[in-house]
């Protein structure tokens, strides 16, 4: 293992408990798929969870693009509560276009939530990462990069403060390992977390295969067969089909590290130190006046 990998396991208790973490995510099965096992495990360890979609996902599902944006925005907040966010919010910009957005529009609505919610950590898209050809992702990405330092800035929409809200600097981010060579500083074990994982990522059905388990059970049905993994009901088909067939990345990533199942990011930790070097040196060399 390299050594500039560190694996994050669970912590007992609720160490985080006060703190809130925003996962912004572009589509419906971002972040079940790349930080389904994260966000799970951090609000079990105290955290708030908020959920941020950016795109409306009308380009995603079976039917017309009003049916595609009902059907994804019913089952985000389905996603949402299996893996126990607290609060959910959808931007519904359009779904492959968003690099035609404004991305000052964009930093400036995550800029009024970060401060709102008091966001300690995010979890997203890496802004930088290598081979990522979706315009929603990176576009995604770099506006949460952007507003996690800017609303710390008194002087960006300073008619937030007249509102009562401060600035409140973003310093902890987890950004996803979305595509193959990205780079990634840190493994987290999803292991005990994956069935809330699963739950997340069954309920992604007009994308990310979540009811692909009950539809082979369907098929095979009218065949006059039948697969004894997928049970003897569409949800226990479906919850066989993400385990058996979906999360063979986890698998991969965890088994290095010996954890049955774990998810990479390139995790950030601007977190300014408990005591800086003024305070270190004032310390050591004040003599009295």
């Amino acid at each position: 293992m390299s050594p500039d990998i560190v694996v994050e396991r669970d912590q007992s208790g609720q160490p985080h408990r006060g703190k809130v973490f925003a996962a912004i995510h572009a589509h419906l099965d971002d972040v079940p798929y790349y930080a389904g096992g994260l966000c799970a495990k951090l609000i079990a360890e105290g955290y708030t969870g908020c959920l941020i979609r950016t795109s409306n996902d009308e380009k995603c599902g079976r039917g017309t693009i009003a049916q595609n944006i009902l059907s994804n925005q019913e089952e985000h907040f389905k996603m949402a509560a299996a893996l126990g966010f607290k609060e959910t919010f959808d931007f519904y910009y359009r779904n492959h276009r968003m690099n035609g957005i404004s991305s000052t529009e964009i930093r400036g609505r995550l800029i009024l939530l970060f401060r709102l919610l008091k966001v300690d950590t995010v979890i997203s898209f890496n802004p930088w990462g290598h081979g990522e050809e979706n315009p929603d992702h990176w576009v995604t990405g770099r506006a949460v990069e952007e507003a996690c330092w800017m609303s710390g800035m008194a002087n960006d929409f300073p008619e937030h403060l007249e509102a009562g809200l401060r600035p409140h600097p973003v310093c902890e981010r987890y950004y996803f390992y979305a595509r193959s060579g990205q780079p990634y500083n840190r493994v987290v074990d999803a292991g005990a977390h994956i069935e809330k994982k699963i739950d997340a990522i069954v309920e992604c059905r007009s994308q990310g295969g979540g009811d692909l388990g009950s539809k082979l059970r369907a098929e095979l049905a009218r065949q006059r067969r039948r697969l004894p993994l997928l049970g003897d009901s569409d949800r226990t088909a479906d919850r066989a089909y993400v385990r058996q067939f979906l999360l063979d990345d986890d698998r991969e990533y965890g088994q290095p590290h010996g954890l049955a199942f774990a998810e990479r990011f390139f995790y950030l930790d601007h977190r300014p130190p408990a005591r800086s070097k003024v305070d270190a040196y004032i310390g050591k060399y004040a003599v009295p006046a």
